[in-house]
């Protein structure tokens, strides 16, 4: 009878246990069980020192066109490939969820909490103007849809009635108290959501969790600030996950109602073919009606709060819907019917003020514009710096290298027989809307956005696209090489544009002056509108930005500096006016060559040494002028 060298190994009767040879294997194989246990928290342990040692050296003054990528320590990066190769371990078995989660809870730390330590202000110009509209909802107690500037806040102001109520009910000033961490608070709450949805799409533990992983590896949009779009984002995932978890469970047509709608034989034969689930498909979640009826009314609020909050999410929400009803991988039928009437009666009725701005002939003008809306969304690479230049095509590398791996994982899941027809569905699905309109040089974007967590499915499955497959120390070698691939590209991307979009406690102690400064009824003069701005009493002024003249008129404003800029300021139709230029807006119209090299430090000497100017404020960061007859303060 053969004897194994299993059976050997753990046979009492073996006299090789008590050797000292035999000492050293049991001893070694039970390190290495220990150490399946152990290793997992000693990387994340490994990981998050690593991190925080890595960031009390990093100089922000120092940082080029590449953003921080420029300045992270070589410590930084090896905190992350510490974590990468832990991450890949575990997930190789994922039989300790918990500690999945706590790999990835600290890649978002790491990607999302490093600007706010590092920086200690608010990222982005636009976030300090939703600032604004909190602080405008916190003085007045209320929107108003008619205003002028920022209207479609008002006509849309969901998120923000809801920041007022929760700034208020902490007793803080402004929202600016915790505005700075929402980029780490929203991905924080999406990953629920996002494991709702693929736990719905698939049984295997293991695509579950590189899904989730793999949307944090690319989600480099940058729409994940405090915004409506995150809030708004988040609730579209928690209704996709709901929709995809416990209505799932459809009862398609039988063959003769297909052919009565579809008319021809191979159409209904397909169509029968797209709409059967497959064994890939996690079964939906079991409910009773009175459940059900629950889920349809919490459906409903949530949608009720993206229609109140933001214009683009709930057409995302309808296109996604409206397929997952065609392909019978959702058994609400009437939920595309309604939320449409739902959008329709905010836009007529509560948004009718926004829409009469001229905004609805805007929107029509660009409808089924589509190569000039996709060129509104990508900046024009001949005027931008070189490091710039980088930056986009590292970003336009990563977006097509994400949709490459989900096109090669779903072909691979294709071919072991999984149609995956709804995650298909809402890849898709926001497709139509590039045609729709350019939404501010951002829909290419967003389109991105949206389709990403699926994305992110199917890019995770090329690595484990059965429960079959992936179980070898190669694929756990491939989890760790693509995670490197795209974590190269995402902080190119994702942090890219730091240089620009940081603010230095300077910019916003002369951001702060200002306003306390500034009369109502001024007019405030910017290069560009990036630094904080519009944070407080926004609706007190006009805005302008130099940026915005033609280029005849910049012509003439570099040609005569102090002339030209005595004219625009010399309107008496203002109390006063102020002109504002910051170290941010240098490198704004600088990284995208907005205007001509040194041209803002030129026209601050200018005006230093002009009689027809006084400069009221004065920092390392900053400038702020006024005509000299109506000076109003001191640096």
């Amino acid at each position: 009878m053969s004897i194994t060298m299993k059976s050997l190994l753990h046979s009492n009767s073996n006299p090789l246990l008590n050797s000292p040879s035999s000492d050293f294997w049991s001893y070694l194989t039970d390190r290495v069980g220990t150490w399946g246990a152990i290793g997992p928290l000693l990387g994340l342990i490994s990981a998050l020192a690593a991190w925080a040692l890595s960031l009390p050296g990093v100089s922000l003054s120092a940082m080029t066109d590449l953003g921080l990528v420029s300045v992270l320590p070589p410590l930084f990066y090896v905190g992350l490939a510490i974590l990468t190769v832990s991450f890949a371990w575990t997930v190789r078995t994922a039989d300790r969820p918990g500690m999945l989660g706590a790999h990835i809870l600290v890649l978002i730390i790491i990607i999302h909490a490093t600007p706010v330590l590092l920086e200690g202000t608010l990222r982005y110009a636009w976030a300090w103007k939703h600032v604004g509209i909190v602080d405008y909802i916190q003085r007045h107690g209320r929107v108003d849809p008619g205003i002028e500037f920022l209207n479609a806040y008002h006509n849309w102001p969901g998120f923000f009635a809801l920041n007022a109520l929760l700034t208020e009910a902490a007793g803080f000033q402004s929202a600016l108290s915790y505005a700075a961490w929402a980029p780490a608070f929203f991905n924080l709450i999406d990953l629920g959501a996002l494991l709702l949805i693929y736990q719905a799409a698939t049984t295997d533990r293991r695509l579950v969790w590189f899904s989730a992983w793999f949307f944090y590896l690319t989600n480099w949009i940058g729409q994940d600030y405090f915004a409506p779009q995150a809030f708004a984002y988040f609730l579209y995932l928690v209704i996709i996950g709901i929709c995809l978890t416990w209505f799932g469970d459809v009862t398609g047509p039988d063959t003769a109602t297909l052919k009565r709608w579809l008319r021809f034989d191979r159409l209904a034969t397909a169509y029968r073919w797209l709409i059967t689930s497959d064994s890939s498909e996690a079964p939906a979640a079991p409910a009773t009606p009175f459940q059900r009826a629950g889920l349809l009314i919490v459906l409903v609020f949530l949608f009720m709060t993206i229609a109140s909050s933001h214009q683009l999410t709930p057409f995302m929400v309808i296109a996604a819907l409206l397929g997952l009803v065609i392909f019978q991988r959702c058994g609400a039928r009437t939920l595309p019917v309604l939320m449409g009437a739902l959008t329709g009666t905010w836009i007529v009725f509560m948004a009718a003020d926004f829409m009469r701005h001229g905004n609805t002939l805007a929107m029509l003008e660009s409808l089924g514009h589509l190569f000039s809306n996709i060129n509104a969304n990508l900046i024009d690479l001949s005027r931008a710096s070189p490091g710039q230049k980088l930056i986009a095509w590292m970003s336009r590398g990563l977006s097509l290298t994400v949709g490459i791996l989900a096109l090669a994982g779903g072909l691979r899941r294709l071919r072991a027989g999984y149609r995956d027809v709804g995650l298909a569905w809402l890849v898709l699905a926001p497709l139509p809307l590039i045609a729709g309109n350019s939404y501010g040089g951002e829909m290419l974007f967003r389109i991105y956005f949206f389709a990403l967590p699926f994305l992110a499915f199917f890019g995770a499955a090329l690595i484990y696209p059965t429960p079959e497959a992936g179980h070898a120390w190669r694929s756990t070698g491939w989890v760790v090489v693509l995670s490197a691939v795209l974590l190269f590209g995402f902080f190119f991307a994702y942090y890219g544009k730091e240089r620009m979009f940081y603010f230095t406690p300077a910019e916003v102690d002369a951001a702060e002056y200002l306003y306390d400064t500034a009369p109502a009824n001024s007019l405030i003069i910017d290069a560009s509108a990036n630094y904080p701005w519009a944070f407080t009493k926004y609706e007190n002024y006009d805005y302008n930005s130099l940026t915005e003249l033609t280029p005849a008129e910049q012509d003439r404003l570099w040609a005569n500096p102090v002339g030209e800029m005595a004219d625009m300021m010399g309107n008496r139709s203002y109390a006063a006016t102020y002109l504002i230029l910051t170290r941010s807006q240098k490198a704004n119209v600088e990284m995208l060559g907005l205007m001509p090299p040194g041209a803002l430090d030129q026209l601050i000497q200018a005006l230093r040494h002009s009689s027809r100017f006084q400069e009221i404020y004065r920092n390392a960061d900053a400038d702020i002028f006024t005509l000299a007859s109506s000076a109003g303060g001191h640096s």
